[in-house]
């Protein structure tokens, strides 16, 4: 059964959801970070081949989902230093932790920032970004611009579903992972219509964020067994750049996806859960 408890962490109270392990004498905690824009519910589908093996916690990051949506405050060490608390609040001890997009970014960073809250970690298509050169100005962040001009408004759920699941990127996403974002992402407003959670504004300004978080040096100060996960048609973190990511790891392995794009876990999530039980046991 699972319960939601709101956990304040750095200054913000953020919705976290312990799904509890199918099996009662399972006690080992597997903790998923979501990507920008979503919520811990897109991980639904994951669930019950996850519960056989762990105690299994989402939580909705700031400004997603649930949590507290600050007007500001969304550089990526918020995430960093929000997921570690999450972690020291439960008290949870040899963690495994899976990311996904900066979800894995995420993970990276509590990885190298806040050793010993993390035993193993899962990075699935991380957003690795390379520190911006010395007398460099952050350029206009074509992401930030769409998400501000994102419908955030649908006369029902269902006319949701239908409008993203013809067009990209969602015309790649098993079905039932749209419907879990669509429904643990929205909430319905009084006149019947439903929202977005997370709108566009806060989500240009994690995409802003992200040019300003130098990502990619988490990797370095990781000793943790690593295992990046890489779509072979990612644009986001492409096979070779995944190469060149995994060799900045000291006990790190790499998995590319064949026919994969970044949206790993909804394209593909038998083989996310093979590559994933694998390494996790």
């Amino acid at each position: 059964m699972s319960a939601t408890v709101r956990i304040p962490v750095s200054g913000v109270s953020l919705a976290v959801t312990d799904h509890g392990s199918a099996k009662g004498d399972v006690t080992r905690a597997l903790v998923l970070a979501h990507a920008t824009g979503f919520c811990g519910a897109v991980w639904r589908p994951l669930l019950p081949a996850l519960r056989e093996r762990f105690r299994v916690i989402s939580l909705d990051q700031r400004g997603h989902g649930d949590s507290d949506k600050p007007d500001d405050a969304y550089a990526w060490r918020d995430f960093v230093d929000d997921l570690a608390g999450v972690i020291d609040a439960l008290r949870l001890r040899d963690v495994c932790a899976v990311g996904h997009s900066k979800g894995g970014a995420a993970v990276a960073g509590v990885a190298a920032l806040h050793p010993g809250r993390i035993a193993r970690a899962v990075l699935l298509d991380p957003v690795l970004v390379d520190p911006l050169p010395a007398g460099r100005t952050q350029p206009a962040n074509a992401m930030a611009v769409a998400a501000r001009r994102r419908r955030q408004v649908w006369d029902s759920r269902e006319q949701m579903i239908e409008s993203y699941a013809g067009r990209a990127p969602f015309d790649v996403w098993r079905r039932d992972f749209l419907e879990a974002y669509v429904e643990g992402g929205t909430f319905v407003r009084p006149d019947g219509k439903v929202e977005l959670k997370c709108s566009g504004e806060i989500e240009a300004r994690v995409y802003e964020g992200a040019a300003r978080s130098s990502s990619v040096e988490f990797l370095r100060g990781m000793t943790i067994p690593t295992l990046l996960v890489s779509g072979e048609r990612s644009l986001t973190l492409p096979p070779e750049r995944a190469r060149r990511a995994v060799a900045m790891l000291r006990n790190g392995r790499l998995e590319v996806l064949p026919g994969i794009g970044h949206f790993v876990p909804m394209e593909a999530p038998d083989a996310v859960l093979r590559v994933l039980g694998a390494f996790l046991e």
